[in-house]
Parts: C-alpha cells; sequence; structure tokens
C-alpha cells in the first residue's frame, strides 16, 4: 500500500514538474534561443522572440511563412548590438522550421553575429 502511495506521489511531482516547465520554461544561461509561440487567431502567425538566457532581447508578431522569416530577420538586424553584448555558446530553436532556421543562420552570418 505504501508503495502505491509513493508511486502516485512521484507521478503527481512529474505531472506538475512538466506542466510547470511547459507554462513557465527554465531557458539556460549562454545560450541564445530564437523561438515562435504559435497563436491560435489569427491562424498560421505567432510570437517570434530572441532570448539570450531568460533575458528577453526582441519580441515581435510574426506570420508562419517566408513574410515572417524576413520579419524575424529584420529584427535580428535590429537588435543585433545587444545580441552581441551577451556571451551565448550554442543557438537553439524552438519551433522554427529546417528553413527558417538557415534562413536565419544566414542573416546572422551576413551581420557578423557568432552562429
Amino acid at each position: 500500500m505504501a508503495m502505491d502511495l509513493s508511486v502516485k506521489k512521484f507521478l503527481s511531482e512529474l505531472k506538475k514538474f512538466f506542466i510547470d516547465s511547459f507554462l513557465d520554461p527554465v531557458y539556460q544561461d549562454g545560450v541564445l534561443y530564437f523561438i515562435i509561440e504559435e497563436l491560435p487567431n489569427p491562424r498560421d502567425s505567432g510570437i517570434f522572440k530572441i532570448l539570450c538566457g531568460s533575458a528577453e532581447l526582441a519580441v515581435d508578431v510574426v506570420t508562419l511563412d517566408e513574410p515572417g522569416v524576413v520579419i524575424a530577420n529584420q529584427l535580428i538586424g535590429l537588435h543585433a548590438a545587444t545580441i552581441r553584448k551577451y556571451p551565448y555558446q550554442k543557438i537553439e530553436y524552438v519551433n522554427i522550421a529546417p528553413w527558417a532556421q538557415e534562413k536565419i543562420e544566414a542573416r546572422m552570418a551576413r551581420i557578423g553575429l557568432k552562429i
């Protein structure tokens, strides 16, 4: 009986951990994040965020297509000086398609940001 209680407690704590992680994710220092959080309305739109660790460097609403990537790349250019101030060792993409990642990296290379 005690085993059942400890298993239930473990599963309850695990569930809470995953819910908390989803609602308030933890970002690592030294990581430059490019994130798109999709919005339900209007369809195929989202919020594009640039973070270094937990510091939010830039945010804008974009569409999830080619024009949206153009806006994201403009945002990277506008905030290049701020991005340079943060020491990042790696880049992580969250909810960004591989073709969009390539365009972001190409933009970063053109303006001299570390990739």
